[in-house]
């Protein structure tokens, strides 16, 4: 409590639970994500519908560009930002049908995911923040390579987010590492 204080938060409500799960309190309290270091938290609170993720420790090396006030947030795509539906395709059909499927759809964007609303909001928080400087950056990692990366690109256009994830990491999907 006195840490929202010191820190000016915009925090109104809290969940005094002695110790057991705060996952049951999401939508009382109108979240849009739940984060813990808990996984059986996190599991449960997915397993509920709602956005959720688990807390990892930070094992990279200080980097000399990296800002300490910054949160990075890295998204993965399918699933998550978006809809799984083009995952499920995969999954089922392979990914010569997939790649077809994105092809087809390339124009479409993908319906959103569980991830898309709070994705929205760290957006508002960019465009809010002072200066060249947001005290959050994002990027998306997803296994989507050329030719269904299109879609994405597209997708975030259409959702008036692409200039909030300026780095993209591809890793070629093969049979080998999906």
């Amino acid at each position: 409590m006195y840490s929202i204080q010191h820190h000016s938060l915009n925090i109104s409500r809290a969940a005094f639970t002695r110790g057991e799960s705060t996952h049951p309190y999401i939508s009382a309290f109108g979240a849009q994500l739940f984060l813990s270091a808990d996984p059986s938290d996190v599991r449960k609170a997915l397993k509920a519908g709602f956005a959720a993720a688990t807390i990892l420790p930070s094992s990279a090396a200080p980097l000399a560009e990296v800002n300490p006030k910054q949160l990075r947030i890295a998204f993965d795509g399918d699933a998550v930002l978006f809809s799984d539906e083009s995952e499920r395709i995969y999954r089922r059909d392979g990914l010569d049908a997939f790649e077809s499927n994105e092809i087809l759809a390339a124009k479409q964007p993908l319906p959103g995911g569980p991830f898309k609303n709070f994705l929205a909001m760290l957006h508002q928080i960019q465009l809010d923040s002072l200066g060249n400087i947001s005290p959050i950056r994002t990027a998306l990692i997803t296994a989507r390579g050329a030719p269904a990366h299109e879609r994405v690109i597209r997708t975030l256009r259409a959702w008036n987010t692409s200039a909030l994830m300026k780095r993209y990491s591809w890793v070629e999907r093969t049979k080998a590492n999906s």
